[in-house]
């Protein structure tokens, strides 16, 4: 478990740490704030993939219906 100095008070603090038990200094290397936008990113994509996946099933029914 890497130790990071705590950019606050100068202590040593886990680098998954969720505040610095030294100052309370919240999440002192923000290791949670980026995977929060990894975890975002990563779920917008499935979203995308699977709007994707479900025009391109539909699409062709929908438009062969209205022309007939």
């Amino acid at each position: 478990m890497p130790l990071i100095i705590c950019s606050v008070c100068g202590k040593q603090v886990s680098k998954r740490a969720m505040m610095c038990p030294g100052c309370g200094e919240p999440d002192p290397a923000n290791y949670h704030l980026k995977n929060d936008w990894l975890g975002r990113i990563f779920w917008l994509f499935v979203l995308i993939i699977a709007v994707l996946l479900v025009w391109y099933q539909f699409v062709p029914y929908v438009s062969a219906a209205f022309i007939d």
